[in-house]
């Protein structure tokens, strides 16, 4: 399976099905037995504080709008290194 085999993209606005909670998908994983999940991170705030993400199956989520976020795709990866250091 490739990343591409997930419904909804990074930054997506959902809604679950049986509890109503709704928020914008903040990371996604994929299970062994081809169960993907997402969470999904309410813009609510619970006594002042943003809430923490509450992870979801893929079938139980609807989708509410298109991806307003597009994600950093640059990862931190290797670099070019300095040659050189200043010691």
């Amino acid at each position: 399976m490739t990343p591409t085999d997930f419904k909804f993209d990074l930054g997506t606005k959902v809604k679950e099905r049986i509890t109503g909670y709704t928020g914008i998908i903040i990371a996604r994983s994929q299970w062994i037995y081809n169960c993907n999940t997402y969470g999904v991170k309410s813009s609510e705030l619970k006594d002042g504080k943003p809430m923490e993400a509450v992870f979801f199956d893929e079938p139980s989520l609807d989708l509410v709008e298109p991806p307003s976020v597009t994600p950093k795709r640059n990862t931190g990866g290797p670099t070019q290194a300095i040659p050189q250091t200043n010691r």
